[in-house]
C-alpha cells in the first residue's frame, strides 16, 4: 500500500460518494454488534476476581449417580486437608444469599448475607481494609447456636450503615434482632462470586458440629505443581472412603475438580459465545453486502482496467489497489463501527433485566475489545474484498475495450446472487429468531400467573432473631407462638387499611416452588428418595381467595383449621389428579415431610393431613416441564421445631393485598405498620403482582434475548435492504440501454419493472427460503438453551418472510422507477 494508491482510493470515492456511505454503513453496523456483543463476553471471561494465586483455586463438587453433582461433605473436606496431597487449605461458602434484617446503625432494612465457614474469606487471599477476616477462637462467641457473633462487612455496608466511620471495628450491628460485633471490612467490590454482588456481610459458621454439611461450596487451594486432573483422582478415592466408613453405597462416587474461574463463568462463557456467533451474522452480511457493491462496481470498472493492463500494469499491480481500496473501506468502517459499539455500551443496560448482576450490565470498550474490533476490520476486508479484488483484476482486453461494449451483459452474476441469497438468508435467520423469542416472550406474559395480577399487591417479612425462633443443640430450630401473634395483628392491620379489599398471608408467592416429600396414607412407605414430591406452603384463611384461586372442590382453609384441631390440606388440581386418578381426594390423608427426603435435618410431621378440598392450578413459567403438585396447609397448624434453614416455611410471609386504590399508596403504610409491632423487623420487596410476574426468570431471560435478537435483527433487515437496493441499482444502472430500446419498441413500463423485479428477486427468494429453514434450526438450539418458549410457528416464518420480502421489493422498487420514469430518448442517447 503507497501513498498514490490511497490518493487514488480517496478520488473514487468522492466520485461515488454513495456507494462509499452504502459499504461504510454496512460495514460499520456489522462491526458495532460484533463489537458490543464480544465486549459482553470478554467482560465475563477476562472479569478480574482479584483473588490471589488465582490459578491454584479450584471448586471441589461430589458426584454420584443418584444424586448428580453437589457440595462435598465438611468431613470430606476435612479427609482430604488432612490426606495433605493435593490440597493446602479449603474455604466454604453458601453460593447463594440468605436474607436478614439489619438494625441499630442506620436504617432498618433487609440485606443479602453469605454464610462461609473459618477460612471462607481467608482462602482467597484478600485482606481486609480494616480489621481482619475469621479465627477458629471467634467460635467461642456465637450466636443461633454455630455462627460467630462477629462480622465481616462489605465496604458497600461500611459505608451505608456507618458512614464510613473509620472506627468501625469493634462496633455493633443488630442482625436478625442479635447484636453482633464488626471484626473486618473488604476492599471496595470484593464479592466471593462474581453473580453474588449484594452481599452485605460474611457470617462465619461452625460445621465441625455438622460434618454432614453439604450445603457450602468447597474452594480449594492446591498444592504448588499439583493439576486439578490429580486432585480430582485424589479426591474421589478420599470421598469414597470417608462414606464407607458412614455405611453408604460407594460404587457411583466421584468428585470433580474445576478452576475456580471455569466454575464461576464456564456455562455462561459458552451461551455468550453462542450468542456472539449468532450476532456474528450482521457482520456477515455487512460483509456480503460489501461484497456485493464491489462487484457491481467492478463490473463497471472493467474498462478502466482494461486500459490499464493494456499500458502495461499487471495483475498484481491491480490487485493491489483493489485491495488498498477495501483495506481503507474497513478501516474506515472500524472505526464508525467502534464509535457506535461505544454508543451501544452506553444502552445495553436498557435491555439488560435490573435481576442480573453488574458483571452483566456494565460494558465498556477497553484495549481487548478494541483489538478484537480492529482484527475483525482487518479480517472483514479480506472476506468482503479478496474475491471482488481477484475477479475485477481479471480482465479480457477485447471484450473491455470494445466501443460500445456494456460490461454488465458480460460480467457473470452468478457471484453476486450467491452473495445476495446469502445476506438475505442470514438476516432471516436473525429475524425468525427475534421473532419466535417476541411471541415466546408474549405468550410466557399472558399465561402467567394464572390469575387476576391487576391491583394486586406483594410484600415479603421474614422474621428472625430469639423472639421468633432459636437454633438448638443439634441445629435444628424452634419456633416460638411469637410468629403467630405478629402476623395475625399485621393482616388485621392491613384488612382496616383505607383501599384494601382482601388481604392475606401466603409463605411463597405462587411460581415459586419449594418441594417436601409426603406419603399418602395407607399405602406402602416409600424408601428415602423415592418418595413423592409436592410443594408445600402455608396460607391463611383468605390468601388464595385474595390472590383469586378458586376452590374447585371441597372447602377452602378456614378460620376453624387451628393447631388444636384436625390437621388439613388444600391440594392443586394437578396434584389431585397425577396422585388419585380415579379416586376421591377428599378421601384421602398425607403425612408430609418437611425437608427433602433422606437429607439430615428432614422432619415428619406429627400426624397426618386430611385432604379437605381441590384449588384451580396456577400457571408456571416454561421452565417447568411440568405443572407441580401443590399442598396449601393452614398457618396455624405447623411444626414446632424444623429442620436446618426450613424454619421459614412459617415465620417468612408473603403478604398479598387486593386493592381499590394505587397499589403503590399502601407501601408506607405498611412499612410503618410491621415497625409498630415490632422495629426490628422490615417489610421489603414490594412490588405489584404484574411486576412479581415480569421479574420471573423466564420473563426476564426471554425479555433480554428477544431485545438481543430485536435490535441485532433490526441491523441485519437494514443491511440486508441496503443490499438488495444496492444491486438492483446497479443492474437497472448498467441495463438502461436496454431498457430504453424495449421502451422505445413498445413495450409498456410496467412491463419492464415486472420483468426486472422477477429477476431481480429471485435471490431474495431463495434466500427467505433458504433463511426460514435456517431459523427453524435456530429455534432448536434456543430451546436447548432457553426452556422451550420457542416454537418454529408457520405464522411466525410466515410473518417474518412476508415483512422481508416486502422490504426487499420496496427496496428494489426504487432504481427501477426511477429509471423507467426517465424518457427511452434521453436514455438512447446518452447510451
Amino acid at each position: 500500500m503507497d501513498l498514490s494508491d490511497i490518493r487514488f482510493a480517496w478520488r473514487l470515492w468522492t466520485r461515488h460518494p454513495l456507494t462509499l456511505g452504502v459499504a461504510t454503513l454496512s460495514l460499520s453496523l456489522g462491526i458495532a454488534a460484533t463489537t458490543a456483543m464480544y465486549s459482553l463476553l470478554s467482560r465475563v471471561t477476562h472479569y478480574e476476581l482479584g483473588f490471589a494465586d488465582e490459578d491454584r483455586l479450584v471448586v471441589l463438587s461430589s458426584t454420584s449417580r443418584e444424586s448428580g453433582e453437589q457440595p462435598p461433605t465438611y468431613d470430606i473436606v476435612q479427609a482430604l486437608l488432612e490426606s495433605r496431597q493435593s490440597f493446602e487449605a479449603f474455604g466454604l461458602h453458601q453460593p447463594s444469599g440468605i436474607p436478614v434484617t439489619i438494625s441499630g446503625a442506620g436504617e432498618t432494612r433487609r440485606v443479602q448475607q453469605s454464610p462461609v465457614n473459618v477460612d471462607g474469606l481467608s482462602i482467597v487471599g484478600v485482606r481486609p481494609i480494616l480489621g481482619r477476616t475469621y479465627r477458629l477462637d471467634d467460635f467461642k462467641d456465637v450466636v443461633k447456636q454455630k455462627e460467630a457473633r462477629g462480622v465481616v462487612i462489605s465496604f458497600a455496608t461500611w459505608q451505608r450503615q456507618f458512614n464510613g466511620a473509620p472506627d468501625v471495628i469493634g462496633r455493633t450491628l443488630r442482625i436478625d434482632a442479635e447484636p453482633r460485633t464488626v471484626i473486618g471490612v473488604m476492599p471496595r467490590g470484593f464479592q466471593l462470586s462474581p453473580w453474588l454482588d449484594d452481599i452485605a456481610f460474611w457470617a462465619a459458621t461452625d460445621l465441625r458440629p455438622i460434618p454432614y454439611a453439604r450445603w457450602m461450596t468447597a474452594i480449594g487451594r492446591l498444592k504448588p505443581g499439583v493439576s486439578p486432573t490429580a486432585a480430582q483422582a485424589e479426591a474421589a478415592a478420599v470421598s469414597r472412603q470417608v462414606l464407607k466408613a458412614q455405611g453408604q453405597r460407594v460404587d457411583d462416587v466421584g468428585a470433580r475438580v474445576v478452576p475456580i474461574r471455569e466454575w464461576m463463568f464456564g456455562d455462561t462463557r459458552n451461551i455468550l459465545a453462542f450468542l456472539l456467533g449468532t450476532v456474528s451474522l450482521v457482520l456477515l452480511i455487512g460483509c456480503a453486502n460489501v461484497a456485493n457493491l464491489l462487484l457491481a462496481s467492478g463490473a463497471a470498472r472493467q474498462k478502466e482496467f482494461a486500459l490499464r493492463a493494456a499500458t502495461g500494469a499487471g495483475r498484481g499491480r491491480l490487485v493491489r489497489q483493489l485491495l488498498t481500496e477495501n483495506v481503507l473501506l474497513a478501516l474506515v468502517g472500524g472505526i464508525f463501527g467502534v464509535l457506535l459499539a461505544m454508543a451501544g455500551t452506553k444502552l445495553f443496560p436498557l435491555i439488560v433485566p435490573a435481576e442480573f448482576p453488574a458483571v452483566m450490565r456494565h460494558l465498556s470498550i477497553d484495549g481487548r475489545v478494541l483489538a478484537f474490533a480492529i482484527g475483525v476490520s482487518a479480517l472483514s476486508s479480506l472476506v468482503f474484498g479478496l474475491v471482488p479484488a481477484l475477479r475485477t483484476s481479471s480482465v479480457n482486453l477485447i471484450d473491455a475495450l470494445k466501443e460500445g461494449g456494456r460490461t454488465a451483459g458480460t460480467v457473470r452474476r452468478g457471484g453476486r446472487n450467491a452473495l445476495l441469497i446469502a445476506e438475505v438468508s442470514l438476516a432471516m435467520v436473525l429475524l425468525v429468531g427475534a421473532g419466535l423469542l417476541v411471541r415466546g416472550l408474549m405468550a410466557e406474559e399472558r399465561k402467567l400467573p394464572g390469575f387476576d395480577p391487576e391491583r394486586l399487591l406483594t410484600t415479603h417479612v421474614l422474621l428472625a432473631g430469639p423472639k421468633y425462633s432459636s437454633k438448638t443443640t443439634h441445629d435444628t430450630n424452634i419456633v416460638t407462638p411469637q410468629v403467630e401473634v405478629f402476623y395475625d395483628q399485621l393482616v388485621e392491620r392491613v384488612r382496616a387499611m383505607p383501599g384494601v379489599t382482601r388481604a392475606g398471608l401466603i409463605s411463597r408467592l405462587p411460581m415459586n416452588v419449594w418441594m417436601h416429600g409426603f406419603t399418602v396414607v395407607g399405602t406402602p412407605e416409600p424408601t428415602d428418595g423415592h418418595r413423592p414430591m409436592a410443594d408445600f406452603t402455608e396460607v391463611d384463611p383468605r390468601a388464595l381467595e385474595t390472590l383469586g384461586l378458586p376452590v374447585i372442590r371441597g372447602r377452602g382453609i378456614s378460620e376453624h383449621d387451628v393447631a388444636s384441631a384436625p390437621w388439613v390440606a388444600l391440594i392443586n388440581k394437578s396434584f389431585a389428579d397425577r396422585h388419585f386418578p380415579g379416586k376421591d381426594p377428599l378421601a384421602q390423608a398425607v403425612r408430609v415431610w418437611i425437608g427433602w427426603g433422606g437429607q439430615p435435618g428432614t422432619i415428619q410431621e406429627p400426624q397426618p393431613r386430611q385432604i379437605v378440598g381441590v384449588v384451580a392450578d396456577v400457571t408456571y413459567p416454561s421452565y417447568f416441564t411440568e405443572t407441580p403438585a401443590v399442598m396449601y396447609v393452614p398457618f396455624h397448624q405447623h411444626l414446632s421445631e424444623y429442620g436446618s434453614e426450613d424454619e421459614w416455611l412459617h415465620t417468612g410471609k408473603s403478604l398479598v393485598v387486593r386493592t381499590a386504590v394505587d397499589p403503590s399508596t399502601l407501601v408506607r403504610p405498611i412499612t410503618d405498620a410491621v415497625a409498630r409491632i415490632d422495629n426490628d423487623q422490615t417489610a421489603t420487596e414490594f412490588k405489584t403482582m404484574k411486576a412479581q410476574v415480569a421479574s420471573t426468570p423466564s420473563v426476564t431471560n426471554g425479555r433480554f434475548l428477544s431485545s438481543l435478537f430485536s435490535v441485532f435483527g433490526g441491523f441485519a433487515i437494514l443491511l440486508a435492504v441496503i443490499g438488495v437496493y444496492g444491486v438492483v441499482a446497479w443492474v437497472v444502472g448498467q441495463r438502461t440501454l436496454e431498457m430504453g430500446i424495449r421502451v422505445a419498441l413498445g413495450a409498456r413500463p410496467d412491463q419492464v419493472a415486472r420483468m426486472l423485479l422477477t429477476q431481480s428477486l429471485w435471490p431474495v427468494v431463495l434466500g427467505v427460503a433458504l433463511g426460514a429453514l435456517g431459523g427453524v434450526g435456530l429455534s432448536r438450539v434456543l430451546n436447548s438453551l432457553f426452556w422451550e418458549i420457542t416454537s418454529p410457528e408457520p405464522t411466525v416464518l410466515a410473518a417474518v418472510a412476508a415483512g422481508m420480502l416486502s422490504l426487499a421489493i420496496a427496496a428494489a422498487a426504487v432504481p427501477i422507477r426511477r429509471v423507467l420514469r426517465m424518457d427511452p430518448q434521453f436514455l438512447l442517447r446518452n447510451e
